[in-house]
């Protein structure tokens, strides 16, 4: 975090997005894109992103409805696809690496299906993929967007992670739940939209988006996760043409930036080498 990203904006056809970005000027090097899971935004990524400098200029963007971006009047599966699309647009140098954490793992998997070409490889970090005939999983409780807190630090106070984990550095989650409110009339109130779909929206039938996948996807699992047991991301590999893994992070929880960030890295750095 001793390198905060440079915040930027940009206008698609349908909102404005914003996202962040280090080393940016270095126009020689390949882009690392990353995409934060449901509710989230790019600061998640801020005591991850810059382990990566000195390879790549790497981007961290806001889906629509959440962080700084715009939000949107109907949130669907393939909305935060399209943020997604836009971005490697804006940036304008292509087939981009991507990284995808939770929900926005599932979402990268989504773009690399409508723009193949777009995408030389993508890293998943412990999503959750539906397969046709299972049942949509139980909706986690609601999240009152609106409420206003009377100061920061008393909305940071209230920031929980869904679902709740093992928390081993505290200042990451302080810096993060910062970076999720935004001041209103009467004090600070979460920056996502509270329009936003419980639980986000996704594909019923996981097996035909990932056999559409055709560049290399390698998979990263928590070992504890409540959102990905090993059966599924096993499952997820075997549908994907040229899937690897899972690589399963020993004592990790579901987001592993929080407990595990230093091991987070070194697999993601090996993975890249």
């Amino acid at each position: 975090m001793d390198e905060p990203g440079q915040s930027r904006f940009f206008d698609t056809d349908e909102n404005r997005l914003h996202y962040l970005g280090w080393n940016l000027e270095d126009e020689h090097k390949p882009i690392l894109l990353f995409i934060h899971g449901f509710r989230g935004h790019a600061h998640w990524w801020d005591f991850i992103a810059p382990s990566f400098v000195s390879q790549f200029r790497v981007v961290a963007l806001d889906l629509s409805g959440m962080g700084d971006s715009g939000h949107r009047e109907v949130y669907d599966a393939v909305a935060p696809a399209r943020d997604i699309l836009a971005l490697i647009k804006h940036l304008g140098s292509t087939p981009v690496i991507a990284v995808g954490h939770s929900y926005g793992g599932s979402r990268l998997l989504r773009a690399c299906s409508e723009r193949p070409e777009l995408f030389q490889r993508l890293i998943i970090i412990d999503s959750f993929v539906l397969f046709e005939g299972e049942p949509f999983p139980p909706e986690p409780a609601t999240i009152r967007g609106n409420r206003v807190y009377p100061d920061l630090s008393t909305g940071t106070q209230r920031f929980r992670l869904m679902p709740d984990q093992p928390i081993t550095h505290d200042y990451l989650l302080e810096h993060v739940a910062r970076h999720s409110l935004r001041p209103c009339h009467g004090g600070y109130r979460w920056k996502f939209d509270p329009t936003l779909p419980v639980g986000g929206t996704r594909e019923a039938d996981g097996e035909s988006l990932l056999r559409s996948i055709r560049c290399r996807v390698d998979y990263v699992r928590a070992e504890n996760s409540v959102v990905a047991s090993q059966e599924r991301a096993t499952r997820i590999v075997a549908y994907l043409a040229d899937g690897h893994g899972p690589i399963v992070v020993p004592e990790g929880h579901h987001h592993l930036m929080f407990d595990q960030p230093l091991t987070l890295i070194s697999v993601l750095r090996a993975l890249l080498a």
